[in-house]
């Protein structure tokens, strides 16, 4: 028997594999069926909907996301305190500030003690020429959300070592972090921060 809860990990696929393996597929239904950079109002429909087909034994829905919107959240509420029949719930996220008090409240919290790897960059700054910056932006021109915020924040680690920036530089580390939120095109934003910092004597 599943209990409802919320688990803290960024290992989706790792998680959905033991899921599987532990209650079978037939018992599992993933909303939505590929982990998502945000869960949203739609995805909560969805969870509602599926919540409210019958089962005889007992349907563990699992949400897996980046981030949860709040009004996906606040819509999920009631469904999380008085779930139908048979219908168990697993809140897959990477941090548990990113849910709501109310929901924290409903379920208990499990934390996965997975080392996370730090990603290099596979760059070296101090002799990058322009050939090696071409070859960095066609190797990561199709950065999903989440792999582009984490590459800004080791290129801005490392450049403010290698280089002394200003207020109005440091502004544009910031606004490149937002604007991949936003899902902006990869090679765009990594061509003008690296272009920034090559030509910056």
């Amino acid at each position: 028997m599943f209990i409802s809860k919320i688990l803290i990990s960024e290992d989706f696929e790792r998680i959905k594999e033991e899921m599987i393996e532990k209650y079978g597929y037939n018992r599992l239904r993933f909303i939505p069926k590929i982990p998502a950079s945000d869960f949203l109002l739609d995805d909560a429909r969805l969870v509602e909907k599926e919540s409210y087909i019958a089962e005889v034994d007992e349907k563990i829905i699992i949400l897996m996301a980046h981030n949860f919107r709040i009004e996906a959240q606040n819509f999920l509420l009631k469904l999380l305190e008085e779930p139908p029949k048979n219908i168990k719930f697993l809140i897959v996220v990477p941090s548990k500030n990113l849910l709501l008090p109310t929901i924290k409240s409903r379920l208990i919290c499990e934390k996965r003690n997975t080392k996370k790897t730090k990603n290099h960059l596979n760059l070296d700054l101090n002799k990058m020429d322009l050939k090696i910056l071409f070859e960095f932006l066609q190797e990561n021109e199709n950065l999903d959300k989440n792999e582009l915020m984490e590459k800004i924040i080791l290129l801005t680690e490392q450049m403010v070592k290698i280089k002394d920036f200003n207020e109005k530089e440091l502004e544009f580390f910031y606004e490149s972090y937002e604007l991949a939120k936003l899902n902006s095109k990869s090679s765009l934003i990594l061509a003008t921060l690296l272009l920034n910092f090559y030509t910056k004597k």
